[in-house]
């Protein structure tokens, strides 16, 4: 799925939130490595779907989760 797929999809499913995983894991693309979640958080912003997108090790209480950083804007 395209990012912006990945959020209808959360949608479909009646999800209270959605964790994407493995935007970065290879290096396959021809894109900029954070494009992928730069994506599908923009549109996870503008249908209002909550997005979880933990630090890579940082552990998330799924039952508490609240406001998250958008860690990957700090590094290139």
């Amino acid at each position: 799925m395209m990012p912006e797929q990945t959020v209808q999809a959360a949608i479909d499913l009646k999800t209270k939130a959605m964790m994407p995983v493995h935007w970065d894991k290879f290096a396959l693309g021809l894109h900029a490595w954070d494009e992928p979640i730069e994506r599908v958080t923009n549109e996870a912003h503008r249908l209002q779907v909550p997005n979880i997108h933990p630090m890579i090790g940082e552990t998330v209480d799924l039952d508490k989760f609240g406001a998250v950083t958008e860690w990957w804007k700090g590094i290139n």
